[in-house]
Parts: structure tokens; C-alpha cells; sequence
């Protein structure tokens, strides 16, 4: 017998022809017609089913796929079949339809999943959907497939419960995610390999004299390139893949700071914190402890915290500080007048320093607005009780208003050096 004939076709619960029967019928329909052929494939997958089968159990659940299975079919144009990809997965195929009258059948399909009659109880149900158009976005059924089902991932992604048509610049960007998160989890299994910090110099603003750094995270791909912190920190925080390489983070640039002492014994280290490590009930103790292991001085250490979320409970935020605060630690505001770091921040955070963002600082010297905008933000930060360390420092000029007229207390930016590996600044360091 063909071994093809020998593959069962169908799905056990709903009866719907399968995914081997899917893939046969589009390789079909793309090899019929001379290479002509139009149209699109859709795959639908069922929002957080697993739910329905753990709430009311398997039987329910089977029971319930099956009427949506009916409900789907029942819309469709009776040339175009339904099929069953996976456990709460469904596709089709349909030639000649044009992305708009794909996005209808959706429509129509969230309206028919609102109540799904299972037993005695309805379920409620949502889809999320991806469409591949052929021959545009693939030529062959396996290809398309694949398209469709990104396609219906990243809508997830978005949030769920709508379709995405399949993009390819969207596609490239999901599969660079991917492949990152990877790359990332692998290279902290294996001791945060290919991460290392760089250095960025703090000055004084009064005299320009180097007091500390901020460690600032790299990483290094296999080709040798050394990508952006952007290019790769999202990820890690999105994936909790933070917290580990946070630890590393910490010890590195702990461990750092130390031996830099040996040269400037008040040296200071700042290391930048997020919100999905503060989740991390024993952050604390770990740095605690790992100042206790190279016998640093609390102080010399400064915690600053990312403005990438918004803070929705303040309480806890503050409660997590405090905890490093009693140990002697202080505590920055970063990034201060961009995105989440605004006055709201400023009234609710409770710290020691705030980071100017460099964005801020921008044309400072154009106009008269800019200078008072920095001038007396400044002010207000001192009024206040904050220390000030201005970021994005790049021009003589710059400098000098910032630290005649605006009375800054620190600096950062280029002018006085961009962040660089240990070695570079250690030889630095040592050399001022």
C-alpha cells in the first residue's frame, strides 16, 4: 500500500480532514494550475482553549471543539474545507480570495464564538488568526503554512483575539526574536557566556574629575559583532532571562568596582536595575552578599532604576528600595524626562539621584526655553533633596553651561568618554 494512503486523515475528535489532508489538498491546488494559482490560507488557533479543558474537563472541551468546528464551517463557502492542524488549531485554504474577504470570514467567525453551547454551560471563546496570500508570501504548501501560523503569532503577540496578514519585514523581526531568545538562553546556561560590561566615565561637574562608571551590558554574537543593549535587553526582560544575567551583572561590575578602588578608594559603581528583577525576592540578599564577599563599602554602589515600565505599584517598588537603601545603597532615577520617568516618577520614587536623560539636554544651547527647561529642572531636583548626574554630555560648551549656570552636580556623556571595555578604562583610571 502507498505509504501516503496509510496516514490516517482525519482528526479523531471533530472529523475534520487533518493536516497531512490539508498539506495534500494545497499541494494540489498550487501544482493544478500551471503555477497560476491565488488565493489564501488561514490558520485559525482557539485563545487560551487549554482552559476550557481544564475547567470543565476533556469530555466538555472535545464536545465544545466539535460545535466549533460546526460554527466555522457554517460560514465558509461551501467549496472551501475546514481542517484540523493541532489540539485547539484549525486551517483553510481558499483560492481566489482577496485579503479583505479573509478579514470578513474572521469577523464573521469571532461573532460565532461567543457562546458555544458545551453541556449545560456556554463557552466563551476567542480566536486569533493569520493569513499567508499565494503566490505572494509562498509557493508551496509548507511554506505557506508556515507564514500563516507566524503570521498568527505575532497577532498574538499584539494581543490576541484578531487576524494579522503575513509581512515580511514583521516576520524578519519575530524570527530575529526568536532566534535571540535563544541565543540569550544558552549563553546564560553557560555562565552568561559572550556578555561582558563596559565602562562609561562619572565626572564631577565642578572639576571634570572622574569619580565612578556606570557597567553598561554587551553581548558578543558569534561573528565577532558586539550588539547595542536595545538590540537584545527587551528580551531579556521580556523573558525573565534578566534576573540570572542580572546576578551576573551585579557580581561583574561589584567585582569591578573593587579592584578600581585600589586607585580612587571612593569609587563608585552604578548598575542599572528593572522592575523584573525588583519581582526577584532575593535580589537584596544576593547583593547584599556579594558585598560582603569582595568587603565593599555599600555606598560605593549606586542602583538605578530603568524607566522601560510603567510602575503600577509604587508600594512595592519603594519597599524594594528601601531594603538596599538601609544597607547603605543609593538609588537613581534614570532616564529622567523621557517615556515613564517624568514629575509622576519624581513625586512617588523615593531616591538619592537623579540621571537627566540626554534627550533633555538637546539644543540646550538654541534657545533660551531649553536652558530654563534644564536650569530649573535642575533646581526643582535640588529643592528636593536629588543629587544630579546629566547624561548625553558631548561638547565643551555644553558642559560648561551645565555646570556654571545649571549647577549640575555630575556628568556623563562622550566629552568625557564613551563606555569602554575594563581594560580601557582601568588604563584610563589609572592614568588621570
Amino acid at each position: 500500500m502507498d505509504k501516503e494512503n496509510c496516514v490516517v486523515q482525519s482528526d479523531p475528535v471533530t472529523g475534520l480532514p487533518n493536516r497531512f489532508a490539508f498539506l495534500k489538498a494545497l499541494d494540489d491546488e498550487l501544482h493544478g494550475s500551471n503555477g497560476e494559482a491565488k488565493g489564501a490560507v488561514m490558520v485559525i488557533d482557539l485563545d487560551n482553549f487549554q482552559l476550557v479543558n481544564e475547567t470543565y474537563g476533556l469530555r466538555v472541551g472535545d464536545e465544545a471543539l466539535c460545535q466549533i468546528a460546526e460554527n466555522i464551517a457554517n460560514f465558509m463557502p461551501p467549496d472551501v474545507l475546514l481542517y484540523k492542524l493541532d489540539v485547539d488549531q484549525f486551517c483553510l485554504f481558499w483560492p481566489e480570495a482577496m485579503p479583505e474577504e479573509m478579514a470578513i470570514v474572521y469577523s464573521s467567525l469571532q461573532l460565532s464564538l461567543r457562546e458555544i453551547p458545551a453541556i449545560a454551560d456556554k463557552i466563551y471563546c476567542t480566536a486569533t488568526a493569520g493569513v499567508a496570500m499565494y503566490p505572494t508570501d509562498g509557493t508551496d504548501a509548507d511554506t505557506l503554512l508556515k507564514h500563516a501560523r507566524a503570521a498568527k503569532t505575532i497577532a498574538r503577540l499584539e494581543g490576541g483575539d484578531r487576524i494579522g496578514l503575513f509581512e515580511q519585514n514583521a516576520y524578519e523581526a519575530w524570527k530575529y526574536t526568536v532566534i535571540m531568545q535563544g541565543l540569550m538562553k544558552t549563553s546564560i546556561a553557560r555562565g552568561c557566556e559572550n556578555f561582558f560590561l563596559y565602562f562609561q566615565p562619572q565626572v564631577h561637574a565642578d572639576t571634570g574629575k572622574l569619580y565612578g562608571a556606570e557597567a553598561l551590558l554587551r553581548w558578543r554574537s558569534e561573528s565577532g559583532e558586539i550588539l547595542p543593549p536595545l538590540e537584545f535587553i527587551p528580551i531579556l526582560e521580556k523573558t525573565r532571562l534578566i534576573i540570572p544575567a542580572g546576578h551576573w551583572i551585579i557580581e561583574e561590575a561589584v567585582k569591578a568596582c573593587k579592584k578600581w578602588q585600589k586607585y580612587l578608594p571612593d569609587f563608585q559603581m552604578s548598575i542599572n536595575i528593572s522592575l523584573y528583577q525588583l519581582e526577584e525576592q532575593m535580589l537584596c540578599a544576593f547583593v547584599e552578599d556579594c558585598l560582603q564577599r569582595y568587603e565593599m563599602e555599600p555606598k560605593s554602589i549606586v542602583l538605578e532604576l530603568t524607566e522601560g515600565q510603567s510602575v503600577s505599584n509604587w508600594d512595592f517598588v519603594n519597599e524594594q528600595f528601601a531594603a538596599f537603601r538601609r544597607l547603605g545603597i543609593q538609588i537613581a532615577m534614570d532616564d529622567f524626562g523621557t517615556g515613564y520617568a517624568t514629575l509622576n516618577f519624581l513625586k512617588r520614587f523615593e531616591c538619592d539621584l537623579i540621571k537627566l536623560d540626554r534627550f533633555v539636554i538637546e539644543d540646550i544651547l538654541d534657545s533660551e526655553f531649553n536652558q530654563n527647561l534644564v536650569k530649573y529642572s535642575i533646581k526643582l531636583c535640588h529643592s528636593l533633596g536629588y543629587e544630579v548626574c546629566v547624561e548625553g554630555v558631548e561638547e565643551a560648551e555644553v558642559y560648561h553651561f551645565l555646570r556654571d549656570e545649571c549647577k549640575a552636580d555630575a556628568i556623563q556623556g562622550f566629552y568625557f568618554g564613551r563606555p569602554e571595555p575594563e581594560e580601557i578604562f582601568e588604563k584610563r583610571l589609572i592614568q588621570q
